[in-house]
């Protein structure tokens, strides 16, 4: 997209019909947040990938009835939904939405196909505003990857797919941050379980896929019964 293109698109963006071309182009962008999209495989990420291009913009809609999340934001491309903005950070920006206050413009900046999926595609969320700001919050992070060279150690034919096997297990003291510790906890309560003296979540849904950028590894567990599950391994 050249940057005609790319500012017309801007203008067209619900909130920011009543900015000129030229308006648009003067103001400066605040980075909000900076994040891979989550839930990607799980939509139509996938699907589109090959014709995603980097500085594409992405629509952000608001999803306020999410029985995972309260604050959950969706990321659409191309009027199709690829995921989500990651719950741990979504916060901010989901109140901005609901209150009205500042149109938010969401865009693709960084690609990686090689990348496992939750590491894919990163968006940035900003909004435009007239005059100096400081320069910490114009500034466009390289995404940090942690599956690009990590593919390899993956065993063949062990790891069953994981949007269709379902016995996929967490422990919760193993969640070193805090917000997605919450987030199992409180959703997940009536899937606990006891495995070799852990307390672990039974996740059988959708959220499986709300921390997923912060999963490590997949590794097969087996339960007192003999029944083996799926755990996915925080970093």
């Amino acid at each position: 997209m050249n940057r005609s293109g790319f500012l017309k698109r801007l203008v067209g963006i619900p909130g920011l019909g009543f900015l000129s071309i030229a308006q648009v182009a003067a103001s400066q962008k605040v980075f909000l947040l900076q994040s891979f999209v989550a839930g990607f495989r799980f939509y139509k990420g996938m699907e589109l990938l090959p014709h995603m291009q980097e500085q594409d913009i992405v629509e952000l809609r608001r999803q306020p009835d999410n029985e995972h999340d309260e604050f959950a934001v969706a990321v659409y491309w191309q009027q199709e939904m690829i995921g989500y903005l990651p719950a741990a950070s979504s916060e901010v920006s989901a109140r901005l939405m609901d209150a009205k206050a500042l149109p938010l413009v969401g865009i693709i900046t960084h690609l990686q196909r090689d990348a496992q999926p939750w590491e894919n595609v990163a968006v940035a969320v900003y909004f435009l505003k007239d005059g100096s700001v400081p320069e910490y919050l114009t500034k466009v992070e390289p995404p940090v990857y942690t599956t690009i060279h990590k593919k390899d150690k993956t065993k063949k034919n062990t790891i069953p797919d994981v949007l269709e096997y379902e016995e996929r297990i967490i422990a919760l003291d193993g969640i070193a941050d805090e917000a997605a510790k919450a987030y199992f906890t409180k959703y997940y309560q009536k899937h606990r379980m006891q495995i070799g003296g852990r307390t672990y979540v039974k996740v059988p849904d959708d959220g499986i896929y709300t921390y997923m950028y912060e999963v490590e590894s997949l590794d097969w567990i087996t339960a007192d019964d003999g029944k083996k599950y799926l755990e996915f391994v925080f970093n």
